[in-house]
């Protein structure tokens, strides 16, 4: 079982050590969020299944492009896209939630359990 509940209070605690900075992450010039990927629902799986399932409310800023971390934080598999019913153009604000999931094996993800994470990055449209 993947639950995030204990991890979420240590990263709770160590994003409050760092609170004085604006954005999560910088890398040279470029500075972006993080955001946790979080099963709003149970869901069954067969291994090799993708589909989508619920996920807490993510919110996306307006000219935010996002990215998923390349690194498995589920042990089922991981998370291959984020998305709502309609979807927006990037220049508006948008949100997530629902994820497309693909399982590795089967199992059961549960609400609550860690998918994935989301890189939220600010863009400047050329156009």
């Amino acid at each position: 079982m993947v639950r995030i509940i204990p991890r979420l209070d240590q990263v709770k605690k160590e994003l409050a050590e760092h609170s004085h900075r604006a954005l999560d992450f910088n890398i040279g010039t470029i500075s972006g969020d993080l955001r946790a990927i979080i099963a709003d629902e149970d869901k069954k799986y067969k291994a090799g299944q993708i589909k989508s399932i619920r996920i807490k409310h993510i919110k996306i800023k307006a000219n935010d492009i996002c990215f998923l971390s390349a690194y498995g934080s589920n042990k089922y598999g991981h998370a291959l896209a984020v998305g709502e019913e309609t979807s927006l153009p990037i220049s508006m604000d948008r949100s997530a939630d629902t994820a497309l999931f693909a399982a590795a094996m089967d199992c059961k993800i549960e609400e609550n359990d860690l998918l994935g994470v989301l890189i939220l990055l600010p863009v400047e449209l050329t156009h």
